[in-house]
């Protein structure tokens, strides 16, 4: 090993660094798998084996005959093929801010085949049938990759403010001012350059790869924070899920405590009243009792189920219930209901909130307007509507008002929390009307049990 002779230290230490930085991205994208990456270890591959052939250690490996042979008949496609994959590797680049050029990127294709048309056809020239002087496909194809690349280094200076497209401006604008001066000293080349125009190629290649190196970096940065970020909001999203889990408990249990309490009490003193007076009023008291217990624990039991998730389930449920309650209290029930409302899907919370709306409307109903029709209807028209109308005696104006009365205090507390409307139209019977704001495509939020 120690009788190599190496003829361009300089492409040799640059070529380390490309096999380094080709090394460190090959293992940033086995575990990132970002297809970004892709594109510069493509570019990396490709700079290695361009300034590969320019460290002697292909001499070393087959001989200097063979070197001159690789030399005179791949080296100009082995740059093109180079800088062909530093194009692309920028244009992706430019690509990752969103920024899609139309003509850049509808033409990229088409640019790419024409310069590795040119690599293929200048190969085949050199090897079966060579010219005399190959100035003209040299120059016009430097002059058509010069116009690419002032096309690219353009949309990376519009794209400045972002830190990441400022530092491959950096790299482009380098390159730029080396490939120039390679073909420029290339038009008139001497023996006693300090610098020969290839070489100028690779300090623009190593400046690349360090600028490039630097933007990858900072991006992989900037995504790490995103991800921090994200996941901070997703755990404080659990934590708030969490706190309106306890909520929901928290409720359940006073709804039990208030239905089931109140009605095991109420059973209690009657069964006590029936053993002492053994009254048949008290056994059908006890029995009525029993029965509401048990109508209220089914509603609260379908409310907490997270199957029942749509709007058809809820309006199904409403017109059973509706159904089911006029009748017991011989009053008739017209129902209108959309089909499409099982398509959307609605939290445990909305459910129990929309139902107990109803039932306080059926309630109040059968209890104070001695309607004897009613007429139910379920839509969506920009939310919810709900109309619920009779042919009873109306709502008095002064229980209308904002102040009296639980029931409808209660029913706008309810659809208060639902940021939607209530309206009252009462006169020759009352009509009352719910807009609740669902979105049609929102995601069912389960209900979790005790």
């Amino acid at each position: 090993m120690h009788d190599i002779r190496i003829e361009f230290v300089m492409s040799l230490f640059i070529l380390g660094a490309a096999v380094l930085a080709f090394i460190h991205h090959t293992a940033l994208y086995f575990f990132s798998k970002d297809r970004f990456l892709l594109h510069y270890l493509i570019y990396l591959f490709f700079t290695g084996i361009f300034l590969y052939a320019k460290t002697g250690l292909y001499a070393y490996a087959f001989g200097i005959e063979a070197e001159n042979y690789m030399l005179y008949a791949y080296k100009e496609a082995i740059q093109i093929v180079y800088l062909t994959s530093y194009f692309n590797f920028i244009i992706h680049a430019i690509w990752l801010s969103g920024t899609k050029v139309p003509y850049l990127f509808r033409f990229w294709k088409p640019i790419g085949g024409v310069l590795l048309l040119y690599a293929a056809l200048f190969t085949m020239s050199k090897v079966y049938f060579p010219l005399d002087d190959y100035t003209i496909p040299f120059v016009a194809i430097r002059i058509f990759i010069f116009a690419i690349t002032g096309i690219m280094l353009y949309q990376s200076f519009k794209l400045r403010e972002i830190r990441f497209q400022q530092i491959i401006l950096y790299g482009c604008s380098a390159y730029m001012v080396c490939g120039l001066t390679s073909f420029i000293t290339n038009l008139d080349p001497t023996t006693d350059m300090l610098i020969y125009p290839l070489e100028w190629l690779m300090i623009g290649s190593f400046i690349d790869i360090i600028f490039f190196s630097f933007a990858i970096g900072y991006r992989n940065k900037k995504q790490h924070e995103s991800l921090n970020l994200s996941l901070l909001e997703e755990a404080n999203k659990l934590i708030e899920k969490q706190a309106e889990l306890e909520n929901e408990r928290s409720r359940i249990a006073a709804d039990m405590h208030d239905d089931l309490g109140s009605g095991l009490t109420k059973i209690t003193y009657l069964s006590q009243m029936a053993v002492r007076n053994d009254t048949q009023e008290n056994l059908v008291k006890i029995k009525n009792t029993a029965a509401e217990l048990v109508k209220n624990m089914g509603e609260l039991i379908w409310v907490m189920k997270e199957e029942n998730n749509t709007l058809g389930d809820l309006a199904s449920y409403i017109r059973a219930f509706a159904a089911d309650y006029f009748e017991t209290n011989n009053v008739t029930l017209r129902t209108a209901i959309k089909d499409f409302l099982d398509e959307m899907t609605i939290s445990g919370n909305d459910r129990r909130n929309i139902f107990l709306l109803v039932k306080e409307c059926c309630h109040n109903i059968v209890k104070h307007s001695g309607a004897g029709t009613v007429w139910l209807s379920i839509g969506y028209a920009d939310g919810l509507n709900i109309t619920i109308k009779d042919d009873g005696c109306g709502i008095p104006e002064n229980k209308l008002q904002p102040t009296s009365g639980n029931g409808l205090k209660n029913m706008r507390v309810r659809i208060a929390k639902m940021r939607g409307r209530m309206e009252i139209l009462s006169g020759e019977g009352c009509e009352i009307r719910f807009v609740i704001p669902l979105q049609k495509d929102s995601k069912n939020q389960p209900f979790v049990p005790l």
